[in-house]
């Protein structure tokens, strides 16, 4: 009988303490954040807002080289729900690029960083849109 009730007052508590964990992230639209890259490492922010009235995660990341042994362009990439889905390299997302997701258009720019008083290129102002609502934006500094 004692046994009996120990195990349904552990039952009752491991049943409290892990309900938490099941809620599903409700927190939008942290703002811009600055995403500092190492060479070798990916580095990322992620954001949500609510898109056509739904909560949409999204996901930039950025590496400073591209190619097996490094040496090549910048490449930005955007995921949203942490998945893969763009890897573009830093040049062309000057002009933006659309790709479909899930019937929704998901728009990748990102504009020049000029050092101060050079036209030395030290980093990208990206952002994400999807139809035409802001999603995610992040300034990436390139370091190598």
């Amino acid at each position: 009988m004692r046994f009996e009730q120990i195990s349904l007052v552990a039952a009752a508590l491991a049943a409290i303490s892990l309900s938490g964990c099941v809620t599903a992230p409700t927190w939008t639209n942290r703002g811009p954040s600055t995403i500092v890259t190492a060479k070798g490492m990916i580095s990322c922010y992620e954001d949500a807002n609510i898109i056509d009235g739904e909560r949409m995660q999204g996901t930039i990341c950025a590496t400073p080289e591209s190619g097996f042994f490094g040496g090549g362009e910048p490449e930005i990439y955007f995921g949203p729900w942490n998945r893969k889905f763009m890897k573009e390299p830093a040049s062309t997302t000057t002009a933006g690029v659309t790709r479909d997701y899930q019937g929704k258009k998901v728009f990748l720019q990102c504009d020049p960083v000029l050092a101060p008083g050079t036209k030395t290129e030290t980093g990208r102002a990206c952002k994400v849109t999807v139809n035409g609502q802001l999603l995610v934006t992040a300034n990436v500094e390139f370091k190598k």
